[in-house]
């Protein structure tokens, strides 16, 4: 049995228990919500900062490239603090193999590699600075090498905005911002963008050559184009990874991280090797006078395959019987065309054709002052195809495989295997962009000698000599610049429905990459306070 005063005395102690628990859930709430709006603060913060320092790179940048004499940047107010350290980080540039006959030595992780034999460097390990704000909990946002980025304070990094680093076309542009200066602050701070010198042309320089401490390359000038070997930009950074997944996203290069600090990590040493990967794979024929972009045939006989496909245009109902065909390369003084017209036979009958056309193939590197001249007569016939897919095989193609491996023996530049052969020849009159190239040859010009490019070459070629298709294009294509536009021209414009046609170029890419380079010293002094 219960007693009333045993009653009486449950009734506070439960209004205490819930009470307690009431305190406790609501500590719990505000502590965690103190937490998440600590860790939002942060955040919001970290995301102001970013956004001063874009502002930063974008105003440095100015300076940097000689828009404008100075520049004054307010961070406005945080916990963290900002500085200038101009001994952040390194930039260096260096030619590996300059006796193009392969690497005595790869000077990726360690500059000390760079030694002599057959590397130089075009741009000696430089110190590139920075430009660094860091918050109470050790992450970092960072102005360097006219980008910024940011750290986590564990390692790891990102782009925020991306450096001054442009690669396209073969051709690297690279003006170096280079950050020197000094002075720090806390919350508030302010900072004063100047140039105490003008940016310095580093290459191409005709005042200066490579040092001669590297006997394969010393003496030879800082002139473009670069075409032997291949080119490196190394960066040391605490951002190195961040750097390198830019490199691997914006450029056609090969990217490889390196630890040289021994922490186990490949995070602070990041290069990047300028070198062809090799095009484009099958495409459609673009209307005339567009171009398809070939690149990685340069250097070597890179090119494995190459055939176009050509459909006739609707229009026209005699089947090729006018085609007059081109694609050409116009690239100054480097003239190229392969020309493809109708010598004999007619359309579809029966499932079959006769229709034949001649080759012809062109180049020049004088402007057309003098050239080289190869014809073949029937060099390719056409074929009949079901294209409209009611059964007839009554529609006419012509497909003209220029270089593959026939034989199948791993080779495309052999000789003999069932490839058409060209004639070299004194003068030729069937061209449709290059059409004032008739006359005869002069002087040397009755002659012509493949070199340079390994492989089956040399070769000294005379009026009356032969070659195949695939070492001529192979040939031609290495003469050419490291990327070049292959355009189309159709004489008769209403004989080829290039919408309908399509062709296959494979390039393996090149460890000779040629490569223009344009590189400056732009250094800004930064004054923060």
């Amino acid at each position: 049995m219960t007693r009333p005063d045993e009653r009486a005395q449950s009734a506070p102690l439960g209004v205490a228990l819930l009470l307690g628990l009431t305190i406790l859930g609501t500590t719990a709430v505000v502590a965690f919500g103190g937490a998440a709006l600590t860790d939002t603060q942060d955040q919001s913060e970290f995301a102001r900062a970013e956004q001063a320092m874009t502002l930063f790179d974008s105003q440095a940048a100015q300076v940097a490239l000689g828009d404008s004499n100075v520049q004054t940047v307010d961070f406005g107010r945080g916990d963290g603090t900002y500085s200038v350290d101009p001994d952040a980080g390194s930039v260096s540039i260096v030619q590996l193999d300059c006796d193009d006959d392969g690497p005595d030595g790869a000077p990726y992780d360690n500059e000390s590699d760079v030694l002599g034999g057959d590397d130089a460097y075009i741009l000696d390990p430089t110190p590139l600075g920075a430009v660094r704000y860091t918050t109470t909990d050790g992450r970092t946002l960072a102005y360097q090498g006219g980008g910024v980025w940011s750290g986590d304070g564990d390692g790891g990094s990102a782009m925020v905005s991306p450096p001054e680093f442009h690669y396209r076309d073969a051709t690297l542009t690279l003006p170096i911002v280079l950050t020197r200066g000094g002075g720090g602050a806390s919350g508030a701070a302010r900072a004063t963008v100047t140039a105490p010198r003008d940016p310095v042309r580093v290459f191409p320089n005709a005042s200066d050559a490579f040092p001669t401490s590297s006997p394969d390359c010393g003496g030879e000038p800082f002139r473009n184009p670069i075409t032997d070997g291949n080119v490196i930009v190394r960066i040391e950074s605490e951002y190195a990874r961040a750097w390198g997944e830019y490199f691997e996203t914006r450029t056609t290069g090969e990217v490889t991280y390196f630890d040289t600090d021994g922490d186990g990590a490949d995070d602070d040493v990041v290069t990047i090797s300028l070198v062809s990967l090799g095009q484009i794979g099958d495409f459609e024929m673009p209307g005339e006078g567009g171009s398809v972009t070939v690149s990685g045939a340069s250097g070597g006989h890179a090119t494995s395959e190459f055939a176009i496909t050509l459909s006739p245009d609707d229009s026209d109902s005699a089947n090729f019987n006018n085609l007059q065909w081109s694609m050409y390369v116009d690239e100054g003084q480097q003239q190229f065309e392969i020309h493809a017209r109708k010598s004999g036979g007619s359309g579809c009958s029966g499932g079959t054709s006769d229709l034949a056309v001649s080759l012809n193939i062109y180049y020049s590197d004088d402007g057309g002052d003098t050239y080289d001249a190869w014809h073949a007569d029937d060099a390719y016939e056409a074929t009949c195809v079901d294209g409209d897919g009611d059964g007839v095989d009554d529609e006419i193609r012509l497909t003209m495989d220029f270089v593959d491996d026939e034989d199948g023996d791993g080779s495309y530049v052999d000789y003999g295997e069932g490839d058409v052969n060209l004639t070299y020849t004194s003068n030729i009159d069937q061209l449709v962009y290059f059409k004032n190239a008739g006359d005869d040859f002069g002087g040397t010009s009755d002659s012509t000698t493949f070199s340079g490019h390994g492989d089956w070459e040399s070769e000294t070629y005379t009026v009356g000599d032969t070659e195949s298709i695939d070492r001529l294009l192979n040939h031609y294509f290495a003469e050419l610049p490291a990327e070049f536009d292959l355009a189309v021209d159709d004489k008769n414009s209403d004989t080829v429905n290039e919408g309908a046609s399509s062709g296959r170029i494979v390039t393996g890419g090149s460890a000779r990459y040629v490569t223009y380079l344009h590189v400056t010293r732009n250094e800004i002094d930064v004054r923060m306070a």
